[in-house]
C-alpha cells in the first residue's frame, strides 16, 4: 500500500486554498480592496522574488536608501491578505500573493507582477514550507511538495492560475510584468525600465546621477540583501500572522532564510523524471493556448 502523503497544513476560504496564518475576514476584505490613485500594488506568488522587488522598489523611491532591517522594510509595504493594514507612505506601497485577476483594478494605480519559472519556484516554497512553524511540513519530502504545488495546495493558491491571470494583464500601460529570470540575469537594465514605470523622475534620477543607480544595484544584490534580511520563526510569525488560533511565538525560533541563493535553474538537481512529467503535464493542462512557458524557453 501506498504511504500516505503529507500536504501543509491550509485552509479553504471561499473555495480558495489559502495559507492558515491568514484571517479569513481580512482575506475577504483584501479581495474587495480598490487601490487608491498612485499606490503601487506588487503581487506576486510566493517565493517568486517578493521581498526582492520590493527591495528594489524601495531603493529607487528612496534614493538609494535601504531599510536596515527586514521588519523595516515589510512593515512599508505590508501585505493586504495578511496584516489588513496599510503603509502611510507616498506613493503608498502595497503586496500581495494574490493573482493579479483575482485583486481589483484601478487604471490610476501601478501594478508590478513578477513571475518566476516553476520549477525554482517549486523547489524555493519547499524550503520555505519546511521551515515555517505550524503547516506540520517540517518533514515533508520534496515530492509531497511537487504534487501540493501541482493540486495548489500549499497553502498559496494555484502557481498555473496566478502566473496565467497575471500574464493576460502583462501589456496594461499601468502594469509591469517582469520574470525572476529576467531581472537576474540583465539587473541594470530591469531596475531601470521599474523607475520609469514607477514615475519619469525615478527614471531620470537613475540616469542622471551614477551614485544613486549604483547604490541601488548594490543594495540589491543578494549579497547585500542576506545582511539585513534576517529574520526567525517568531518574527515572521508576528509580522506576518493575525490568525489567533495560530501559535506565533517558540521557545526555539528558528532562522528562516528570506533570501536564499537566488540561482536560476538549482531545481535541475532536484527533479525527477516524474516530477518534471507531473508538472509538464500540468503546464499542458493549465496553459492551453497560452504561451506563457515562452517565458522560460532557456530556463
Amino acid at each position: 500500500m501506498e504511504a500516505s502523503k503529507r500536504r501543509p497544513t491550509y485552509q479553504v476560504i471561499d473555495g480558495d486554498n489559502v495559507s492558515i496564518q491568514i484571517l479569513p475576514d481580512i482575506y475577504r476584505k483584501a479581495l474587495k480592496f480598490v487601490p487608491e490613485n498612485g499606490d503601487i500594488v506588487q503581487t506576486t506568488f510566493p517565493r517568486c522574488g517578493s521581498h526582492w522587488v520590493q527591495q528594489i522598489i524601495q531603493l529607487i523611491l528612496n534614493k538609494g536608501e535601504s531599510a536596515k532591517t527586514f521588519a523595516e522594510l515589510a512593515k512599508r509595504a505590508p501585505f493586504i491578505e495578511f496584516s489588513g493594514e496599510l503603509s502611510n507612505s507616498s506613493p503608498r506601497l502595497i503586496r500581495t500573493h494574490l493573482p493579479l485577476g483575482k485583486i481589483q483594478f484601478n487604471d490610476k494605480a501601478k501594478y508590478v507582477y513578477v513571475a518566476r519559472n516553476p520549477w525554482d519556484c517549486c523547489l524555493s516554497m519547499f524550503h520555505f514550507l519546511r521551515e515555517l512553524p505550524g503547516l506540520n511540513f517540517e518533514d515533508g519530502l520534496f515530492d509531497d511538495c511537487v504534487d501540493s504545488f501541482i493540486e495548489g495546495t500549499t497553502g498559496s493558491g494555484d502557481w498555473f492560475q496566478h502566473v496565467l491571470s497575471g500574464y493576460k494583464l502583462k501589456d496594461q500601460p499601468n502594469v509591469f510584468f517582469v520574470t525572476y529570470e529576467e531581472l537576474k540575469a540583465n539587473t541594470a537594465d530591469v531596475v531601470l525600465r521599474l523607475a520609469f514605470f514607477l514615475g519619469e523622475e525615478y527614471g531620470l534620477m537613475l540616469q542622471k546621477d551614477r551614485q544613486v543607480f549604483h547604490s541601488v544595484l548594490e543594495k540589491c544584490s543578494f549579497s547585500y540583501m542576506k545582511s539585513f534580511m534576517k529574520t526567525d520563526t517568531n518574527e515572521i510569525m508576528k509580522l506576518f500572522v493575525n490568525n489567533p488560533s495560530v501559535e506565533t511565538q517558540s521557545d526555539k525560533p528558528v532562522e528562516v532564510k528570506i533570501v536564499r541563493r537566488g540561482n536560476v535553474g538549482d531545481w535541475k538537481g532536484h527533479f525527477t523524471d516524474e516530477n518534471i512529467a507531473k508538472i509538464r503535464a500540468k503546464i499542458e493542462d493549465a496553459f492551453k493556448g497560452v504561451d506563457v512557458m515562452s517565458l522560460w524557453k532557456d530556463v
